[in-house]
């Protein structure tokens, strides 16, 4: 797909629209304006001996509220080793750095399952293509 312009603009144009919604989304999550803040708040408004509305007993509420996958953003110059562990029984740690030329990722879960080693194969793969993607995009530089 790569050799193909067209594929390769569509994918780019993919994974612009991607990275725009997410930053705008963790940005209104950053200022209390997440989807989840409102929940919060709503069952926090719940007053003893009240019902809360039947949203809260819904079991796709339930399940939106259990975090299989915990990720953060842990770069700092003097962070080198890090990590946590998951926050579910079957569920991963996913702890990512960023910087100007890597990615670091240190993925945690318990030894039962095997679906992490997956999970780091998947991301590593996205992660070359997305690479790939964009050096491709690149205008090539003279080594004279």
């Amino acid at each position: 797909d790569e050799a193909d312009a067209l594929k390769r603009t569509e994918k780019v144009e993919y994974l612009r629209e991607a990275v725009s919604s997410h930053a705008k989304y963790i940005g209104a999550a950053a200022k209390a304006m997440g989807v989840d803040r409102h929940f919060l708040g709503l069952a926090l408004s719940v007053k003893d001996g009240e019902s809360a509305p039947p949203l809260f007993s819904h079991p796709l509420y339930a399940r939106s509220k259990t975090w299989r996958v915990s990720t953060s953003h842990l770069t700092h110059p003097r962070f080198d080793s890090w990590g946590y562990g998951e926050v579910t029984p079957d569920g991963v740690g996913l702890a990512y750095s960023i910087h100007p030329n890597n990615c670091m990722f240190c993925i945690t879960a318990l030894r039962k399952h095997d679906w992490p080693d997956r999970l780091s194969h998947l991301l590593e793969e996205a992660l070359l293509e997305m690479q790939t993607l964009n050096d491709l995009d690149k205008a090539p530089t003279s080594k004279l």
